[in-house]
């Protein structure tokens, strides 16, 4: 179902690509709407326990996508450098294909708090009580990985 990567030199290791999806901040997901209309919107996430989870408001077009078609992508980039000297550029970025599914109950806590303490490490207390007031105006997604694949380029002269 998912193509080879066309040049393999640059694959990243399974563990290279996920340290990529660990320390990573934002990421593009992108879905279909219903009338084949393709939507890539930026946002914040976690990758936790072998997955990609993010928080947003109970309705929406990403989630109106989801829910017509579960099935998604989601692309980070965590280099981008251009050499314009050598017409190139040194990159790192990891894209991952799965399903998203709305999570609840102890699941959807559970993501919020891996959330919090990715993104708020100084601040889990308030973001515990964050979590509490804001429980039925928050949405919680993740995207359970079918494929996963990581992509680099070194710069000139073949440095990392």
């Amino acid at each position: 179902m998912f193509r080879e990567m066309k040049r393999g030199k640059k694959r990243l290791s399974d563990e290279g690509t996920q340290a990529i999806l660990e320390a990573g901040d934002y990421g593009i997901l992108s879905t279909v709407g219903e009338d084949g209309t393709p939507y890539g919107i930026p946002l914040n996430y976690v990758f936790h326990d072998g997955r990609i989870i993010f928080h947003c408001a109970p309705s929406g077009y990403k989630l109106d996508n989801i829910a017509h078609c579960s099935r998604v992508s989601f692309c980070v980039v965590a280099q981008a450098d251009i050499v314009p000297e050598k017409f190139t550029t040194r990159f790192q970025s990891v894209v991952a294909f799965g399903t998203a599914r709305i999570l609840e109950g102890d699941e959807k806590k559970e993501g919020l708090l891996a959330l919090v303490r990715r993104l708020c490490p100084d601040h889990i207390p308030a973001g515990e009580t964050y979590i509490n007031n804001a429980w039925d105006k928050t949405t919680v997604v993740a995207v359970d990985i079918a494929h996963l694949s990581g992509k680099a380029a070194p710069g000139p002269g073949g440095r990392e």
